[in-house]
Protein backbone atom coordinates (compact mmCIF):
# COMPACT_ATOMS: atom_id res chain seq x y z
CA UNK A 1 0.00 0.00 0.00
CA UNK A 2 1.14 2.94 -1.13
CA UNK A 3 0.25 6.59 0.71
CA UNK A 4 0.64 9.55 -1.31
CA UNK A 5 -0.06 13.25 -1.20
CA UNK A 6 -0.75 16.34 -3.67
CA UNK A 7 0.55 18.37 -1.01
CA UNK A 8 -2.69 20.66 -1.71
CA UNK A 9 -2.49 20.24 2.16
CA UNK A 10 -0.75 22.99 2.01
CA UNK A 11 -3.11 25.62 1.20
CA UNK A 12 -5.79 23.97 3.99
CA UNK A 13 -2.30 24.99 6.48
CA UNK A 14 -2.55 28.59 4.85
CA UNK A 15 -6.25 28.87 5.61
CA UNK A 16 -6.31 27.24 9.10
CA UNK A 17 -3.45 29.61 10.23
CA UNK A 18 -4.76 32.71 8.59
CA UNK A 19 -8.57 32.34 9.72
CA UNK A 20 -7.98 30.11 13.17
CA UNK A 21 -4.48 30.55 14.82
CA UNK A 22 -3.66 34.27 13.77
CA UNK A 23 -7.24 35.91 14.65
CA UNK A 24 -7.75 33.19 18.18
CA UNK A 25 -4.52 31.44 19.16
CA UNK A 26 -4.78 28.54 21.21
CA UNK A 27 -8.01 29.70 23.01
CA UNK A 28 -11.35 27.80 22.98
CA UNK A 29 -12.57 30.19 20.28
CA UNK A 30 -9.76 28.44 18.03
CA UNK A 31 -10.88 24.51 18.82
CA UNK A 32 -14.60 25.70 18.04
CA UNK A 33 -13.46 27.04 14.51
CA UNK A 34 -11.14 24.47 14.09
CA UNK A 35 -14.61 22.14 14.42
CA UNK A 36 -15.89 24.16 12.32
CA UNK A 37 -13.14 24.15 9.36
CA UNK A 38 -13.18 19.91 9.87
CA UNK A 39 -16.64 19.87 9.18
CA UNK A 40 -16.88 22.71 6.38
CA UNK A 41 -16.45 20.88 2.64
CA UNK A 42 -15.76 24.95 1.35
CA UNK A 43 -12.36 24.96 3.74
CA UNK A 44 -10.79 22.65 1.87
CA UNK A 45 -8.61 22.84 -1.12
CA UNK A 46 -8.10 19.66 -2.17
CA UNK A 47 -8.93 18.10 -5.87
CA UNK A 48 -12.07 16.19 -4.18
CA UNK A 49 -13.73 17.32 -1.21
CA UNK A 50 -16.64 14.42 -1.21
CA UNK A 51 -18.48 16.25 1.93
CA UNK A 52 -14.78 16.76 3.95
CA UNK A 53 -13.21 19.56 5.65
CA UNK A 54 -10.22 21.46 5.95
CA UNK A 55 -7.62 18.10 6.63
CA UNK A 56 -5.17 20.09 8.78
CA UNK A 57 -8.58 21.18 10.70
CA UNK A 58 -9.62 17.79 10.21
CA UNK A 59 -6.40 16.15 12.07
CA UNK A 60 -6.26 18.89 15.04
CA UNK A 61 -10.02 18.13 16.04
CA UNK A 62 -8.79 14.81 15.80
CA UNK A 63 -6.14 15.80 18.45
CA UNK A 64 -8.49 17.87 20.86
CA UNK A 65 -10.73 14.52 21.10
CA UNK A 66 -7.56 12.18 21.72
CA UNK A 67 -6.15 14.42 24.32
CA UNK A 68 -9.56 14.64 25.87
CA UNK A 69 -9.98 18.73 25.38
CA UNK A 70 -13.58 17.62 23.58
CA UNK A 71 -15.67 15.15 25.60
CA UNK A 72 -16.37 12.08 23.52
CA UNK A 73 -18.21 8.74 24.88
CA UNK A 74 -15.57 6.92 22.46
CA UNK A 75 -12.91 9.84 22.40
CA UNK A 76 -10.36 6.99 20.71
CA UNK A 77 -12.17 5.86 18.54
CA UNK A 78 -13.90 8.88 17.15
CA UNK A 79 -9.93 10.94 16.86
CA UNK A 80 -9.25 7.65 14.66
CA UNK A 81 -12.25 8.17 12.85
CA UNK A 82 -10.63 12.06 12.45
CA UNK A 83 -7.10 11.02 11.30
CA UNK A 84 -8.43 8.82 8.37
CA UNK A 85 -10.36 12.00 7.29
CA UNK A 86 -7.50 13.90 7.29
CA UNK A 87 -5.45 11.25 5.92
CA UNK A 88 -8.21 10.99 3.13
CA UNK A 89 -7.79 7.13 3.55
CA UNK A 90 -10.79 4.80 3.34
CA UNK A 91 -10.94 1.28 5.09
CA UNK A 92 -13.13 -0.97 3.54
CA UNK A 93 -15.07 -4.00 5.22
CA UNK A 94 -12.34 -6.07 4.25
CA UNK A 95 -9.90 -4.13 5.73
CA UNK A 96 -8.32 -2.94 2.58
CA UNK A 97 -6.40 0.64 2.98
CA UNK A 98 -7.09 3.05 0.06
CA UNK A 99 -5.13 6.61 0.19
CA UNK A 100 -6.88 9.43 -2.00
CA UNK A 101 -4.11 11.76 -2.32
CA UNK A 102 -5.19 14.99 -1.11
CA UNK A 103 -4.85 14.69 3.05
CA UNK A 104 -2.38 15.94 5.48
CA UNK A 105 0.83 13.99 5.71
CA UNK A 106 1.02 14.36 10.00
CA UNK A 107 -2.47 12.21 9.63
CA UNK A 108 -0.18 9.53 8.30
CA UNK A 109 2.13 9.40 11.61
CA UNK A 110 -1.37 9.51 13.80
CA UNK A 111 -2.64 6.71 12.29
CA UNK A 112 0.82 4.84 12.57
CA UNK A 113 0.85 5.35 16.13
CA UNK A 114 -2.71 4.33 16.51
CA UNK A 115 -1.42 0.90 15.02
CA UNK A 116 1.46 0.65 16.57
CA UNK A 117 -0.02 1.35 20.47
CA UNK A 118 -3.30 0.17 20.17
CA UNK A 119 -3.96 -2.06 23.06
CA UNK A 120 -0.32 -2.21 24.21
CA UNK A 121 0.81 1.14 25.68
CA UNK A 122 0.63 4.80 26.39
CA UNK A 123 -2.90 6.20 26.12
CA UNK A 124 -4.11 3.50 23.86
CA UNK A 125 -3.60 0.66 26.53
CA UNK A 126 -7.30 0.37 27.30
CA UNK A 127 -9.30 2.35 24.54
CA UNK A 128 -12.27 1.38 23.26
CA UNK A 129 -12.47 -1.05 20.46
CA UNK A 130 -11.63 -0.10 16.97
CA UNK A 131 -13.10 -2.63 14.57
CA UNK A 132 -10.75 -1.76 11.60
CA UNK A 133 -7.56 -2.51 13.84
CA UNK A 134 -8.81 -5.54 15.77
CA UNK A 135 -9.17 -7.39 11.89
CA UNK A 136 -5.34 -6.60 11.15
CA UNK A 137 -2.76 -9.04 12.85
CA UNK A 138 -0.12 -7.55 14.71
CA UNK A 139 2.75 -7.72 12.30
CA UNK A 140 0.19 -5.94 9.91
CA UNK A 141 -0.08 -3.65 11.73
CA UNK A 142 3.86 -2.75 12.41
CA UNK A 143 4.17 -2.89 8.79
CA UNK A 144 1.38 -0.78 7.80
CA UNK A 145 2.65 1.89 10.80
CA UNK A 146 6.11 1.85 9.12
CA UNK A 147 4.68 2.58 5.86
CA UNK A 148 2.33 5.76 6.74
CA UNK A 149 5.55 6.83 8.93
CA UNK A 150 7.85 6.66 6.21
CA UNK A 151 5.25 8.56 3.81
CA UNK A 152 4.51 11.34 6.51
CA UNK A 153 8.51 12.18 6.14
CA UNK A 154 8.54 11.83 2.29
CA UNK A 155 6.10 15.36 2.94
CA UNK A 156 6.85 16.43 6.65
CA UNK A 157 9.70 16.59 8.83
CA UNK A 158 7.91 15.14 11.46
CA UNK A 159 9.95 14.08 14.59
CA UNK A 160 7.53 11.57 16.16
CA UNK A 161 7.01 9.89 12.37
CA UNK A 162 11.02 9.63 12.95
CA UNK A 163 10.58 8.32 16.61
CA UNK A 164 7.86 6.10 15.38
CA UNK A 165 10.35 4.71 12.75
CA UNK A 166 13.01 4.27 14.97
CA UNK A 167 10.47 2.04 17.59
CA UNK A 168 9.22 -0.08 14.58
CA UNK A 169 12.69 -0.74 13.15
CA UNK A 170 13.20 -1.75 17.47
CA UNK A 171 10.91 -4.28 17.11
CA UNK A 172 12.11 -5.62 13.94
CA UNK A 173 15.81 -6.13 15.61
CA UNK A 174 14.66 -8.13 18.01
CA UNK A 175 12.83 -10.45 16.38
CA UNK A 176 13.09 -12.96 12.92
CA UNK A 177 10.02 -13.01 12.26
CA UNK A 178 8.93 -9.27 12.75
CA UNK A 179 11.63 -8.60 10.28
CA UNK A 180 10.05 -11.06 7.84
CA UNK A 181 7.10 -9.52 8.04
CA UNK A 182 8.08 -6.06 7.76
CA UNK A 183 11.27 -6.41 5.00
CA UNK A 184 9.05 -5.61 2.06
CA UNK A 185 8.15 -2.36 3.29
CA UNK A 186 11.82 -2.31 4.70
CA UNK A 187 12.61 -2.52 1.14
CA UNK A 188 10.99 -0.12 -0.64
CA UNK A 189 10.40 2.82 2.04
CA UNK A 190 13.34 2.92 4.61
CA UNK A 191 16.80 1.06 3.42
CA UNK A 192 19.36 3.07 1.14
CA UNK A 193 17.21 6.01 0.95
CA UNK A 194 18.08 9.43 1.43
CA UNK A 195 15.71 11.09 3.91
CA UNK A 196 16.52 14.95 2.60
CA UNK A 197 14.75 16.96 5.30
CA UNK A 198 16.59 14.94 7.71
CA UNK A 199 20.19 14.27 5.84
CA UNK A 200 19.77 10.34 6.79
CA UNK A 201 21.20 8.27 4.26
CA UNK A 202 19.58 4.72 5.49
CA UNK A 203 22.30 1.74 5.05
CA UNK A 204 20.94 -1.46 3.05
CA UNK A 205 19.48 -3.42 5.94
CA UNK A 206 19.46 -6.94 5.22
CA UNK A 207 19.07 -8.50 8.80
CA UNK A 208 17.52 -7.91 11.83
CA UNK A 209 20.77 -6.99 13.21
CA UNK A 210 21.00 -3.88 10.82
CA UNK A 211 17.55 -2.29 12.30
CA UNK A 212 19.23 -1.51 15.10
CA UNK A 213 21.43 1.01 13.16
CA UNK A 214 18.39 2.01 11.56
CA UNK A 215 16.96 2.46 14.92
CA UNK A 216 19.82 4.42 16.25
CA UNK A 217 19.53 7.19 13.64
CA UNK A 218 16.04 7.78 13.82
CA UNK A 219 16.22 7.97 17.38
CA UNK A 220 19.08 10.53 17.31
CA UNK A 221 17.31 12.70 14.45
CA UNK A 222 13.81 13.25 16.44
CA UNK A 223 16.41 13.68 19.59
CA UNK A 224 17.81 16.35 17.60
CA UNK A 225 14.60 18.11 16.94
CA UNK A 226 13.68 18.09 20.85
CA UNK A 227 11.31 15.26 20.35
CA UNK A 228 10.78 14.46 24.30
CA UNK A 229 9.92 10.99 23.79
CA UNK A 230 13.13 10.29 21.11
CA UNK A 231 14.99 11.84 23.94
CA UNK A 232 13.99 9.08 26.62
CA UNK A 233 14.48 6.32 23.84
CA UNK A 234 18.12 7.48 23.63
CA UNK A 235 18.68 7.29 27.51
CA UNK A 236 17.25 3.93 27.39
CA UNK A 237 19.58 2.77 25.13
CA UNK A 238 22.37 4.53 26.82
CA UNK A 239 21.28 2.99 30.24
CA UNK A 240 21.26 -0.58 28.46
CA UNK A 241 24.80 0.12 26.97
CA UNK A 242 25.88 1.34 30.61
CA UNK A 243 24.41 -1.82 32.50
CA UNK A 244 26.04 -4.20 30.10
CA UNK A 245 29.63 -2.32 30.38
CA UNK A 246 29.34 -2.52 34.02
CA UNK A 247 27.98 -6.10 34.05
CA UNK A 248 30.51 -7.22 31.98
CA UNK A 249 33.01 -5.80 33.97
CA UNK A 250 34.08 -3.41 31.71
CA UNK A 251 35.20 0.35 32.86
CA UNK A 252 31.80 2.61 32.82
CA UNK A 253 33.23 6.15 30.67
CA UNK A 254 32.04 9.48 32.10
CA UNK A 255 30.99 10.10 28.59
CA UNK A 256 28.30 7.16 28.71
CA UNK A 257 27.37 8.56 31.74
CA UNK A 258 27.33 12.06 30.05
CA UNK A 259 25.23 11.20 27.18
CA UNK A 260 22.43 9.86 29.65
CA UNK A 261 21.97 12.92 31.44
CA UNK A 262 21.72 14.57 28.47
CA UNK A 263 19.46 13.31 27.06
CA UNK A 264 16.79 12.91 29.40
CA UNK A 265 17.52 16.38 30.48
CA UNK A 266 16.86 17.28 26.63
CA UNK A 267 13.47 15.99 27.51
CA UNK A 268 13.13 17.02 31.27
CA UNK A 269 13.73 20.76 30.47
CA UNK A 270 10.61 20.49 28.25
CA UNK A 271 8.55 19.28 31.22
CA UNK A 272 8.55 15.51 30.08
CA UNK A 273 7.42 14.34 33.30
CA UNK A 274 9.03 10.67 33.10
CA UNK A 275 12.32 12.20 32.18
CA UNK A 276 12.05 14.33 34.88
CA UNK A 277 11.00 12.23 37.80
CA UNK A 278 13.88 9.94 35.99
CA UNK A 279 16.51 12.17 36.38
CA UNK A 280 15.46 13.63 39.65
CA UNK A 281 16.10 9.83 41.32
CA UNK A 282 19.52 9.82 39.23
CA UNK A 283 20.37 13.22 41.03
CA UNK A 284 19.25 11.23 44.60
CA UNK A 285 20.65 7.64 44.91
CA UNK A 286 23.38 7.76 41.60
CA UNK A 287 20.89 5.04 40.05
CA UNK A 288 21.13 4.01 36.83
CA UNK A 289 18.13 0.94 35.96
CA UNK A 290 18.00 -0.92 32.43
CA UNK A 291 15.06 -3.59 33.09
CA UNK A 292 15.78 -5.56 36.50
CA UNK A 293 19.80 -4.34 35.99
CA UNK A 294 21.01 -1.18 37.26
CA UNK A 295 24.78 0.69 37.63
CA UNK A 296 25.36 2.99 40.44
CA UNK A 297 27.72 5.99 40.29
CA UNK A 298 27.38 8.15 44.11
CA UNK A 299 29.11 10.76 42.72
CA UNK A 300 26.14 12.74 40.66
CA UNK A 301 24.22 12.58 43.62
CA UNK A 302 22.89 15.96 44.04
CA UNK A 303 19.89 16.49 46.31
CA UNK A 304 19.83 20.36 45.42
CA UNK A 305 19.24 19.30 41.22
CA UNK A 306 17.43 15.98 42.51
CA UNK A 307 14.18 18.35 43.84
CA UNK A 308 14.66 20.66 41.33
CA UNK A 309 14.07 17.85 38.44
CA UNK A 310 10.91 16.31 40.56
CA UNK A 311 9.62 19.41 40.91
CA UNK A 312 9.75 19.57 36.93
CA UNK A 313 7.80 16.45 36.37
CA UNK A 314 4.58 18.10 38.35
CA UNK A 315 4.46 21.08 36.08
CA UNK A 316 3.50 19.44 32.93
CA UNK A 317 1.33 16.24 34.96
CA UNK A 318 0.40 12.86 33.66
CA UNK A 319 0.67 9.02 35.62
CA UNK A 320 3.82 9.61 35.72
CA UNK A 321 4.03 12.64 38.12
CA UNK A 322 2.43 10.48 40.72
CA UNK A 323 5.45 8.90 41.11
CA UNK A 324 7.34 12.27 41.14
CA UNK A 325 5.02 13.41 43.92
CA UNK A 326 5.72 10.26 45.66
CA UNK A 327 9.41 10.82 45.51
CA UNK A 328 9.07 14.33 47.23
CA UNK A 329 7.17 13.07 50.00
CA UNK A 330 9.79 9.82 50.33
CA UNK A 331 12.63 11.60 49.86
CA UNK A 332 12.13 15.04 51.46
CA UNK A 333 9.68 14.99 54.17
CA UNK A 334 11.08 17.83 56.52
CA UNK A 335 8.83 20.22 54.05
CA UNK A 336 5.66 18.49 54.44
CA UNK A 337 6.20 18.08 58.39
CA UNK A 338 5.00 21.57 58.99
CA UNK A 339 3.18 22.11 55.89
CA UNK A 340 -0.12 19.19 56.15
CA UNK A 341 -1.94 21.32 53.38
CA UNK A 342 1.00 21.03 51.06
CA UNK A 343 0.99 17.02 51.68
CA UNK A 344 -2.97 16.87 51.36
CA UNK A 345 -2.34 18.74 47.90
CA UNK A 346 0.11 16.37 46.71
CA UNK A 347 -1.34 13.36 48.10
CA UNK A 348 -4.41 14.42 46.25
CA UNK A 349 -2.76 15.17 42.73
CA UNK A 350 -1.22 11.42 43.39
CA UNK A 351 -4.63 10.22 43.97
CA UNK A 352 -6.02 11.52 40.89
CA UNK A 353 -3.24 10.96 38.37
CA UNK A 354 -2.19 7.59 39.12
CA UNK A 355 -4.34 5.51 42.06
CA UNK A 356 -2.03 2.69 42.04
CA UNK A 357 0.89 4.75 43.00
CA UNK A 358 -1.55 6.45 45.86
CA UNK A 359 -1.72 3.11 47.12
CA UNK A 360 1.86 3.12 47.80
CA UNK A 361 2.00 6.28 49.08
CA UNK A 362 -0.30 6.18 51.63
CA UNK A 363 1.91 3.48 53.51
CA UNK A 364 4.75 6.39 53.81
Amino acid sequence: MRFICDKSYEEDLKLYTEQVLKKSGLSQAAERETMSMADNPDAHSGKSRNGCGNVVAEKLYGDLVFYKKIIRQYPYRDAFDLYLRSARIKIDEEGKWTCNGDGYPLAFWSLGYYLFNYRSGTFLQKCEKIEAIEKMSLNERLAMALALSAACMEYINSAGAMNLIGRIMLEASQSQEVYDALSLVIKEDIEDRFFAGISLKTPVCNTPEDCVTISNEFFAAAAREGYVYACNNMAAGEAERIVKCAKAGEKVEDEMIDRYIGFLRRSADKYEPYAANRLGLFYLTGEIKSGEDKYVSREYVDFTRAKEYLKKATLYPDSNSAWAFYNLIKYFPKDYEADIELLNEHMDYIKRLNKEVYNIAIEL
